[in-house]
């Protein structure tokens, strides 16, 4: 039995399947897209509009040429995604950052140091940072590439999930987006081989408007992955059930999934279902909620049911501080994570807020997080060796198993906390009462500390200084 069979069973998955099918057949999903519609039409799909119409036998069809494991190259590591794999990223671009106490927009500076932080990481698989906010001066290459050549410079960890900074974009679209792939070819020193998973955002509901339709084609053409998410508020951008959105966002992404295997037959795809609630007291998305847990075990059997790579969860939380709120609702969603095993987690490190904040202190508390529910995951061992037999025949009543050296089983066995607080009540006292939060913040300024950049190539230099802002050329 799998794990999300807790909460969702085959027939429950069954009845969302049939019911997808029938509003991809009745209801339809917008692709505002010329090019796109012709694409539909030349495959003899209904269009009427900019809406279009397809089956049970389209669906199939498109899933049967996305692969169910990939691997994305780097020189710095490659990344295999599928068969629970787990690849773990910090928190996605936060707008703010919560520094001693005050929420403020993250600035230039606090990106490296956040950059610092993410290489450092002992829990993350993959560097994956924020676009530069303070750009004033910036040329169109360096704000459209300075994210992608920051991380091919300076970044430790392979890098594939990253993507150019088409935010104000006036060109094409398309071809920034296939600039950005063959500057990291170009770095890598490849051509044949899948560099980069590129995130598309539906326009929920079941809308693809022309920007996400752009940057598919731009990536396409470059023959790299594609991972679509939709990330729906009930009552608002969604009907008021979990069931509901698990249905409608699954017809909105099996769409995306139809469209890009019609472009590029074989496209490996990432299917992703980020959703949580709405707070409709102050209109809010509220993402550290029980539904937002339990969309994780709905996108889980979903991605199983159609035999593709899905990414969920993450240890996110709607506080606002490093406090009990944040932890508990952090270790509710990093629970149900560990439990639904996706193969991409983004937002496993220092979200708050909604994903709009990001503190440095909880980058560190999220890693022990998840260490702690990975350990639960684990389960016990139990076998002879482990039972420990002669260890409590030698000892006998009223002995003590305290002798030498720590036992390699129990450093096995036994998951040592890094930042908590363990100590004994009057001595932790005695030593000025140093809280979690003061504690994490001195830990945070070792780990920016220890950082240090890997070697690159004088060819790899000359080609990324064009896209780097001159504070950052030679050093960060």
């Amino acid at each position: 039995m799998k794990k999300y069979e807790q909460f969702i069973a085959k027939e429950d998955i069954e009845l969302i399947h049939e019911n997808t099918i029938r509003i991809l057949e009745n209801v339809g999903v917008k692709f505002e897209h010329e090019e796109a519609l012709e694409i539909f039409r030349k495959h003899g799909m209904r269009v009427e509009g900019d809406v279009v119409y397809m089956g049970e036998k389209d669906v199939r069809a498109a899933l049967s040429t996305v692969p169910e494991t990939f691997t994305l190259y780097s020189g710095r590591g490659t990344v295999e995604v599928g068969g629970g794999s787990m690849v773990k990223l910090p928190v996605g671009c936060p707008a703010f950052i919560e520094d001693r106490g005050n929420i403020r927009k993250i600035l230039n500076k606090d990106i490296i140091d956040l950059f610092k932080l993410i290489d450092t990481s002992p829990l993350l698989d993959c560097n994956h940072v924020n676009f530069f906010t303070e750009s004033e001066g910036f040329s169109d290459d360096v704000k459209r590439y300075s994210y992608l050549a920051l991380l091919m410079k300076y970044s430790n960890k392979p890098f594939p999930f990253a993507i150019p900074d088409t935010s104000a974009e006036k060109g094409s679209l398309r071809e920034a987006m296939a600039g950005g792939i063959r500057l990291m070819k170009r770095f890598e020193g490849v051509e044949d081989k899948c560099l980069a998973s590129v995130g598309i955002n539906p326009l929920s509901p079941l809308c693809y408007d022309h920007a996400p339709i752009e940057r598919i084609i731009g990536t396409c053409s470059e023959n790299q992955g594609i991972w679509l998410a939709s990330c729906v508020m009930p009552v608002l951008t969604a009907p008021p059930s979990v069931a509901s959105i698990l249905t409608m966002v699954n017809a909105e992404i099996l769409a995306g999934f139809v469209f890009t295997q019609l472009l590029k037959p074989g496209t490996p795809m990432i299917y992703a279902n980020v959703s949580g609630s709405t707070d409709l007291r102050t209109i809010q998305l509220s993402m550290g909620n029980p539904e937002a847990a339990l969309m994780i075990y709905g996108t889980a059997a979903l991605a199983d049911y159609y035999r593709v790579p899905f990414r969920a969860g993450g240890a996110i939380s709607d506080a606002k501080d490093l406090d009990f709120q944040a932890g508990m609702e952090s270790m509710m969603m990093a629970e149900a994570t560990v439990e639904a095993k996706p193969d991409m987690i983004l937002h496993s490190t220092g979200c708050l807020g909604t994903y709009n904040i990001v503190s440095f202190e909880k980058m560190l508390m999220d890693e022990e997080i998840f260490a702690y529910a990975e350990r639960i995951h684990r389960g016990i061992d139990v076998t002879e060796k482990k039972i420990c037999f002669k260890d409590i025949e030698k000892t006998g009543p009223r002995g003590n198993f305290l002798s030498g050296r720590t036992p390699k089983m129990y450093r096995e066995e036994f998951y040592l906390t890094q930042y908590l607080n363990k100590a004994d009540a009057n001595d932790w006292q005695n030593k000025g009462r140093v809280g979690l939060k003061e504690n994490a913040g001195q830990k945070v300024q070792e780990r920016i500390e220890a950082y240090q950049a890997p070697e690159i190539t004088k060819e790899q230099e000359e080609l990324l200084k064009p896209y780097l802002p001159e504070d950052y050329r030679d050093q960060i």
